[in-house]
């Protein structure tokens, strides 16, 4: 407008407690047809406080990014700048101009409801108070669909505020109940309190009051949907608790907003809870009502597109359908098998005679609880508990016994990690996989203080690399020379561990776990020698000797990779 038309609308105006200054300014009229004004004040501690503008009468759902407190000037992510005064007013003013710019007379309609669409579960959460009872949804329906439920049975005293299971079919919810607490159980006449719906276009931004809602929210669902849902609804109207879980438009796997939808004399902050037989004992239940109160819920889904949305990068994808045997889930086999597990592997089998004892834990991904159970069986049930979208099995045996016994462990197995440090089972997979196995064979292994880690791959066929080996199973090849091998014997026949700390050992497992992946999807098609090394110059202050490759200045960490070495080289 220019620094003189500016001066001359600027008007000082009364100061609030904090304030310094603050002046008014009239705004063009807006797209509504209402002339506001804005209010700039300055906080008595300017510019560590940042400028503060408001726009009267308040903008709130009417303009996108005005809040009830004020104007949204930083989106997610984008912090206010610093700097001088100036610098300071400058910005704020131009991140201003940008949201008046969506609301001012002659605006582009279409331009502000894309505006307002692309943050509208906010808008919505910012009306709705929020329901202490989480949700969690144990699979995305593909259409309108009746959500069972059943409370989270493993809290002894009930607070009326456990998660809630909800899905499609009764199957879903008993099959997870096993995975987490290890047995079948019989569910009968679960209760049915949910309903999920795709928005086919967005309804307004602005919320209605519960008597009204289906007016609001059954114009933006097809037909066959609103029938559904409204169906539903009646028959289940003497429920003092209801969620509808609505699936924003767009493609499949967009975003989801669940309302809680209460009547009764229901405390706000409490919520029934659905047991084996709710629906025949009446839990939850009332005379057949409308809804008093919309809350919104907070609602997870455990489907495995949702759970691995953030690789983008396919890999997930692609493992969907991989078959993993991890023989040994000590500190290096289990870090391995759970990070598999996270990056998209569909069926792991842990192979493990071995119990926790609390010197494992320093460096294990098993913690005190685990403490005297079974490292296979605790590690599987830990997977099952965090990736419920992941097929484990445990046995506690030695698996070279397995591998005779139980062929069908192994026979549709893309992959076999070996990782017990234990010759004799080595020696058992090599022999097979030089017979011809179909899967492939991954062995790895970290030298003493975990400061070096190998992994050799050999791909489907006919492999054998015990001749890179001594007959006692030290590598040829090793990096690092210890006083008696660097193994530190324990007071029981044949005992002994690897010393080594958490963060080296979580080094080594990352490379066996991206050399894993490169092999299931097809990265390494040739035998392949993989070496992580960290700090070699800390292994002379450890008591050792580093034969290995010198790194370059500036260089704390590298992997190798390179086939493997010849049979007659006895040496790096």
């Amino acid at each position: 407008m220019g620094e003189a038309a500016a001066e001359a609308l600027l008007q000082p105006t009364a100061t609030r407690s904090d304030e310094a200054a603050s002046f008014l300014f009239p705004l063009p009229i807006d797209y509504t047809g209402v002339q506001r004004h804005l209010r700039i004040g300055f906080p008595k501690n300017f510019p560590a406080m940042l400028i503060r503008l408001h726009v009267e009468p308040s903008p709130w759902l009417v303009w996108p990014h005005a809040m009830k407190s004020g104007l949204c000037l930083h989106g997610f992510r984008e912090r206010p700048v610093t700097g001088s005064p100036e610098t300071i007013v400058r910005d704020s003013f131009s991140r201003l101009a940008r949201i008046f710019s969506l609301s001012q007379w002659g605006s582009d309609d279409e331009e502000r409801e894309t505006e307002f669409q692309n943050e509208i579960t906010s808008y919505w959460a910012m009306q709705h108070g929020r329901s202490l009872q989480n949700i969690i949804l144990l699979e995305r329906p593909k259409s309108a669909s009746e959500l069972f439920a059943l409370s989270d049975p493993r809290f002894a005293v009930p607070s009326g505020q456990e998660t809630v299971w909800l899905a499609t079919a009764v199957p879903v919810i008993k099959n997870h109940l096993a995975r987490l607490i290890g047995r079948s159980v019989m569910i009968r006449s679960p209760e049915v309190p949910g309903f999920y719906v795709k928005l086919q276009t967005y309804p307004d931004i602005r919320f209605p009051d519960p008597d009204t809602l289906f007016d609001w929210l059954t114009p933006h669902l097809s037909d066959e949907s609103s029938h559904k849902l409204i169906r539903w609804f009646d028959e289940r109207g003497s429920l003092t608790n209801r969620w509808i879980v609505l699936e924003l438009p767009g493609d499949e796997g967009s975003s989801i907003y669940c309302l809680n939808l209460r009547s009764g004399s229901l405390q706000p902050d409490r919520g029934p809870r659905y047991g084996l037989r709710t629906s025949r004992r009446g839990a939850g239940k009332s005379g057949k009502s409308s809804p008093k109160l919309i809350q919104s819920s907070t609602v997870d889904i455990l489907d495995r597109s949702t759970t691995l949305s953030r690789d983008l990068n396919g890999v997930a994808h692609d493992l969907a359908d991989s078959y993993v045997v991890v023989v040994g889930v000590g500190s290096l086999g289990g870090t391995v098998a759970a990070q598999l597990a996270r990056s998209g592997v569909g069926r792991i089998t842990l192979i493990d005679p071995e119990t926790l004892v609390s010197e494992n834990i320093g460096r294990h991904v098993l913690g005190a609880d685990d403490l005297g159970k079974l490292k296979a069986s605790a590690l599987r049930d830990r997977i099952l508990r965090d990736l419920p979208t992941v097929e484990v099995a445990a046995y506690a045996n030695y698996a070279e016994a397995l591998l005779y016994q139980k062929t069908d462990l192994f026979d549709k197995a893309n992959l076999v990690i070996v990782t017990t440090a234990d010759w004799g089972s080595e020696v058992a997979f090599w022999r097979v996989k030089s017979q011809g196995a179909t899967w492939g064979l991954l062995q790895a292994w970290s030298e003493p203080y975990t400061q070096v880690g190998h992994a050799l791959v050999a791909p489907s066929g006919s492999f054998d690399a015990r001749y890179l080996f001594e007959d006692n199973g030290n590598f040829f090849h090793k990096y690092t020379e210890w006083p008696d091998g660097g193994i530190v014997p324990l007071p029981a026949c044949g005992e002994s561990f690897i010393p080594g700390g958490s963060l080296g050992m979580t080094t080594v497992a990352s490379m066996v776990s991206q050399t894993a992946l490169r092999a299931l999807t097809g990265g390494l098609s040739n035998t392949t020698w993989v070496t992580s090394i960290y700090r070699p110059q800390d292994v002379a202050g450890l008591g050792g000797q580093y034969l290995g490759p010198a790194l370059s200045d500036g260089v704390q960490q590298t992997t190798l990779e390179r086939k493997w070495p010849d049979q007659k080289e006895r040496a790096v």
